[in-house]
């Protein structure tokens, strides 16, 4: 939340034996009282701004656990409990599943977990504008090493690791490619 506050009254000096002082007209004491007490609003309502944003709790870590429940976007995955694996036979599969995140909070990392064989795997975090015809970004991703991995990266921290769910759209992404037909993903 950015708060901001430009002055607007300028006080515009009488002049001795020049200005003639009176209460109405627009040099009078009522339109500068006036606008000091118009310029003292303002500043209520920024300060009122400040008070708000000091009031929100903190952003505190959130660890979400995420069981993959993947579409397919190519060669199928299959669904086990607690998880997705190759078909015994496939080579390759794609997947992804829609993430709901917290809105405003900052991805800090991406941990995957799991055993590979053979193949190139790699899983990420991607988002995409909710406009029309947009790409998508990668967030946060990994390749994985073969056997168990119980892998963590950390999310750069930029401005598109903090969730705006007001303007895109955010996934998982699982792809599998160049395994062997009975190996274990």
């Amino acid at each position: 939340m950015s708060v901001s506050y430009t002055p607007g009254f300028k006080h515009t000096d009488w002049v001795d034996n020049v200005d003639r002082v009176r209460a109405a007209g627009d040099n009078g004491f009522n339109i500068r009282f006036h606008a000091l007490e118009a310029e003292f609003a303002r500043l209520a309502e920024v300060i009122a701004q400040v008070a708000a944003a000091l009031q929100q709790p903190a952003p505190k870590p959130v660890k979400i656990t995420l069981t993959p429940t993947l579409t397919t976007l190519g060669d199928p995955w299959t669904h086990v409990y607690g998880g997705a694996a190759k078909p015994n036979g496939a080579i390759a599969a794609s997947g992804m599943m829609a993430l709901q995140l917290p809105q405003g909070n900052t991805l800090k990392e991406l941990r995957v977990c799991g055993r590979k064989d053979a193949g190139n795997l790699t899983v990420g975090i991607r988002r995409q504008s909710l406009a029309a015809g947009s790409t998508t970004e990668l967030l946060v991703g990994l390749t994985l090493g073969t056997g168990n991995f119980d892998t963590t990266t950390t999310a750069p921290a930029t401005p598109p690791s903090r969730v705006d769910n007001e303007q895109f759209r955010y996934y998982l992404t699982a792809d599998l490619d160049t395994s062997t037909p009975a190996a274990v993903v």
